[in-house]
């Protein structure tokens, strides 16, 4: 009874293609609590929602028991209901209106009997809320609203969601971080009553010190490799694997470097400050026991403690040279990639310009599906998981369009006395070629927003539009407006992916990926909401505190922009298929 992942990659659907998960081969077993460890971009996010059944791999094979996880681009919903993801926020997976409605919506899926739906509800209730067995006020009522609670009762709440259902697999993306310690222990013993029942439980935390004491089991990702497999025992012999992996050493390992310093080596390993007690205790004791002149060797013994624990050994990683390892991995994966990635800004929103403007003027269906080729060949070239993304949010506005169209031809007369509904071809036509002018225009903005980072697009901008600048024109404030227009795009696309996760883990729907039903649409609608209020927030408060100024950085020379002689050629061709699109526009 396990889960099987054989040669699992997945590669991101950003434009620098970068590898999220790398050739996973492993075997995860019930009755075992295994920790995913790895600094931030390892993969263990990924790997957690892969083993969820919320992301398909792009090779391999995912098996539950030899059964086949993906079957038709779907997985079974006998799977999916042995799976119970925690989202590294919990608190942003409440989206009813009550307490009571959040746990109806999480137990759904699985058509318990009322008396079975109330005591599991009672259970997570008794576990997680305030009020258990320390005669505080409870805070889960029923009909009270999610929303009126504070930060950490809605992570708790959260993981009373996660852990309702019961599922045979428990998979808790950092589910101590915002916990009190209180609630810590409650987690801790959730997760061993769990592994009793026989059942499965798989952690991604950095939180060593809490959780390595409990584990059976330790996986340790190296950018989407798998480069450890090991018991935490054995981890405990080996921190050059925490260190070569850009993970600080917890508190148990660093005080064992520092008595091997200082001549004192532990004769067991110790992930609790108990067993590190007991074997400083015993190593003491044989270094007495092994040596005639007792008190000398009992003072060196103390001067070398004294010294191991004031001076640390070189190999210790600190926490300075951890943010800076991190800082350099963040550094290398935030420089431009792939064939956009390579491309400077400015070249786009030339062609971006060139292209709208040609569109703008055809007045024919050749003019425009001519503007089309070049629209699509760019998006082609898109990584595929971003292509089909841009595939399906492409559907519904299909769809509004076809409906505006057939809206405007409809005719209604009065003749004869009474209602007439009929249809204008040529009304309708009309409508047709300016959707379709509109189609071409918003597809272009889309292939711009997914494959321009933010800053490179407000440098392009800035630049483009700094000739204005020197002849007064008020530049800036149209500039700050197109490049958070532009910002927004990838934005809601984000965050309808992120809740179309949420959904999809707590529904419990065997559905293709960034898909939901419509039942759960209306859930939905009201966490993306109001997250684009917060991004939106957030982004209003960064500027004020920046001074956002008429004058601020327009025309400024960016290390964003670097134009090569690959984009002169690029910008020429643009130029020449400029001139033939205004050429055949009439």
């Amino acid at each position: 009874m396990a889960i099987e992942l054989e040669h699992i990659s997945i590669t991101s659907s950003e434009p620098d293609k970068r590898a999220l998960l790398q050739d996973v081969n492993v075997q995860l077993n019930r009755g075992e609590i295994t920790l995913l460890l790895g600094c931030t971009g390892s993969g263990k996010t990924t790997l957690l929602q892969t083993i969820a059944g919320l992301k398909p791999p792009d090779t391999g094979i995912l098996k539950l028991d030899g059964e086949p996880f993906w079957q038709n681009g779907k997985v079974p919903q006998s799977i999916l209901l042995q799976m119970g993801l925690v989202f590294q926020f919990p608190e942003q997976q409440l989206f009813a209106r009550t307490i009571g409605r959040e746990f109806t919506y999480s137990l759904r899926p699985y058509r318990l009997p009322d008396e079975q739906k109330n005591k599991r509800i009672s259970e997570a209730l008794e576990r997680w809320d305030s009020a258990a067995g320390h005669g505080v006020q409870e805070r889960f009522h029923s009909d009270r609203s999610p929303f009126a609670l504070s930060g950490g009762e809605r992570r708790r709440l959260g993981l009373a969601l996660g852990t309702a259902p019961q599922p045979s697999w428990l998979l808790l993306d950092e589910p101590s971080a915002g916990l009190e310690a209180q609630r810590v222990v409650m987690l801790l013993e959730a997760l061993n009553q769990h592994r009793n029942a026989g059942e499965g439980a798989i952690v991604a935390t950095h939180d060593l010190d809490t959780f390595l004491p409990h584990a059976d089991r330790v996986l340790l990702l190296q950018e989407g490799r798998l480069v450890a497999d090991l018991t935490p025992r054995e981890l405990h012999t080996r921190p050059d694997l925490l260190e070569s992996a850009g993970i600080g050493l917890p508190p148990s390992m660093q005080l064992a470097q520092q008595f091997a310093a200082g001549g004192i080596h532990l004769p067991f390993t110790a992930l609790t400050p108990e067993e590190m007690a007991e074997s400083i205790v015993q190593s003491v004791h044989e270094s007495l026991a092994q040596k005639p002149d007792g008190v000398a060797t009992e003072d060196k013994s103390r001067e070398g403690m004294k010294r191991s624990i004031s001076r640390p050994s070189s190999p210790v990683v600190t926490d300075k040279q951890e943010h800076t390892s991190i800082y350099n991995t963040h550094k290398e994966a935030g420089k431009p990639k792939g064939l956009y990635g390579a491309m400077d800004p400015r070249l786009k929103w030339i062609l971006y310009i060139l292209l709208v403007t040609a569109t703008m003027l055809q007045h024919h269906w050749l003019g425009l599906s001519l503007t089309l080729v070049p629209v699509i060949l760019a998006l082609v070239v898109l990584p595929r998981q971003a292509l089909m993304g841009c595939l399906k949010l492409m559907k519904p506005l299909v769809l509004f369009f076809l409906i505006s169209t057939a809206l405007s031809g409809t005719t209604l007369s009065t003749e004869g006395g009474g209602l007439q509904f009929g249809f204008s071809l040529h009304q309708a036509e009309a409508t047709l070629l300016n959707v379709y002018r509109l189609f071409i225009v918003t597809l272009a903005s889309l292939w711009f927003s997914l494959t321009t980072p933010y800053g490179r697009m407000v440098a392009g901008l800035n630049w483009v539009l700094g000739v204005g600048q020197k002849i007064k024109l008020p530049v800036s404030s149209f500039a700050l407006a197109v490049s958070l227009i532009f910002r927004f795009i990838p934005m809601i696309w984000s965050e309808w992916q992120r809740f179309s996760l949420i959904v999809r883990a707590r529904g419990k729907a065997a559905l293709r990926p960034n898909t939901v039903r419509v039942r759960d649409l209306g859930p939905m609608v009201i966490p993306l909401l109001m997250a684009l209020f917060q991004r939106a927030e957030d982004m209003t408060i960064a500027m004020e505190m920046r001074k956002v100024r008429e004058n601020s950085l327009l025309g400024a020379r960016s290390s964003l922009l670097l134009w090569s002689k690959r984009d002169t050629g690029i910008c020429m061709i643009g130029l020449i298929v400029f001139v033939f699109y205004i050429w055949i526009r009439d």
